[in-house]
């Protein structure tokens, strides 16, 4: 059985939240006990991003905005048994998660979703189908709609995935 761990805060139920992974049984644990001791090592650092783990559980890459610091760095040259990228993130994810959160304390009802990216690039933005259909298109209907971010945006129609 797969197992939610990392920063010890627990996300909304089916979620997993910023400094945490799924570990699924069976396959390398080298890059999860990475994952483990970088989750520590990043705390709550604001320039952390979301890693992203390939499905082979061959490759790791660990987003950062601008350079990781003495702890960090250790625990990523300490990595072995798998090839680590370190991706440089445009913006800084935490500054990103806080204006997906404004989105959707801002525009209920419009915006059904709203995430950091990965690739730490901008935000992901699910728009309220109807809205969408009406305003011909996700991105007509936030720019109708005089929604700003302060970052890009990706806006698609949908709703957010059930908890």
């Amino acid at each position: 059985m797969a197992a939610r761990k990392g920063s010890g805060k627990q996300a909304p139920s089916g979620s997993v939240g910023h400094g945490e992974f799924v570990a699924y049984p069976g396959g390398p644990t080298a890059i999860y006990d990475l994952l483990e001791r970088l989750s520590e090592a990043a705390a709550d650092a604001p320039e952390y991003g979301t890693p992203g783990i390939s499905l082979d559980r061959k490759r790791l890459t660990v987003r950062w905005f601008g350079e990781p610091p003495a702890a960090v760095q250790r625990v990523l040259d300490s990595a072995e048994g798998f090839e680590l990228t370190v991706a440089r993130t445009e913006f800084r994810p935490a500054d990103l998660r806080a204006e997906a959160g404004r989105l959707l304390a801002e525009h209920p009802g419009l915006v059904t979703s709203a995430r950091e990216r990965p690739e730490g690039d901008g935000i992901d933005v699910l728009v309220a189908p109807p809205a969408a259909e009406a305003a011909g298109g996700a991105g007509a209907a936030l720019e109708q709609a005089g929604v700003r971010a302060a970052f890009p945006l990706v806006a698609e129609a949908g709703e957010a995935p059930a908890p």
